[in-house]
């Protein structure tokens, strides 16, 4: 596991990462979500300070991977599935960012509130743009709120660019790196970019050890990759 570990950090393929430890290609698929999924519950150890910037992601909703029993069932999928998800996108200018997948077409008043509780501080300043859900965040929630339009910087301070730019940042590097990833493990890839930006470097040695402590220290892990892993689709 520990050179496979060394091989995610390298950045290298499934199929790179399968040859190199000599295990199968669903096998090295397995070790990376399991590795994922233990990723996931890093979010707990993610807060927010001074200028904080919030923002939706939309992204295409996928499902990669799946299999068709018909040609039949395939056109009726492709006509029900959701043609886009939702994604939460915060970060502060000292470099904390966190992303939460809504599973919804778009973010509701309610996902925000619940994704800042316990993570923004009280005297903390949210920067938000104008889509309802956002605007609309009780102040009971969030203590001091500007509402900027895109393009624009409020007083010289208040902007969503950074949030913005982590964001176009965020999809190329899906995209790019795995062409995509189907909607029910967005979570889990969500928080290896969140991971590497926040404990890793560049620096491949020294990190496979970090990678590795992170990847470990949820015992429930393997338990939360077979509940994703059996989630079927309902079209």
């Amino acid at each position: 596991m520990l050179e496979y570990i060394r091989c995610m950090v390298a950045g290298k393929s499934l199929r790179a990462c399968a040859r190199k430890v000599g295990i199968s290609l669903p096998t090295s698929f397995t070790w990376r979500h399991k590795i994922l999924a233990a990723l996931k519950n890093f979010d707990k150890n993610v807060n927010f300070f001074g200028i904080v910037e919030i923002d939706e992601l939309l992204m295409d909703y996928s499902e990669k991977g799946r299999q068709y029993s018909s040609v039949k069932e395939m056109k009726r999928a492709m006509r029900k599935k959701p043609k886009k998800v939702a994604v939460i996108v915060a970060t502060d200018r000292s470099g904390n960012i966190l992303f939460r997948n809504t599973e919804s077409n778009r973010a509701k008043q309610e996902d925000i509130e619940k994704f800042l509780k316990g993570r923004i501080t009280e005297d903390a300043v949210l920067c938000t743009g104008t889509k309802y859900a956002f605007r609309h965040i009780r102040k009971s929630k969030v203590k001091h709120k500007e509402i900027v339009g895109a393009k624009r910087k409020k007083r010289g301070v208040y902007s969503t660019a950074t949030v913005k730019a982590k964001s176009e940042e965020f999809t190329k590097w899906i995209y790019s790196k795995f062409r995509g990833v189907a909607t029910k493990y967005l979570q889990n890839y969500i928080m290896w970019y969140v991971a590497i930006g926040k404990y890793l470097s560049e620096v491949i040695i020294s990190n496979t050890g970090r990678m590795l402590n992170l990847a470990s220290s949820d015992r429930f892990a393997w338990y939360e990759y077979y509940r994703v892993s059996k989630i079927s689709y309902t079209v």
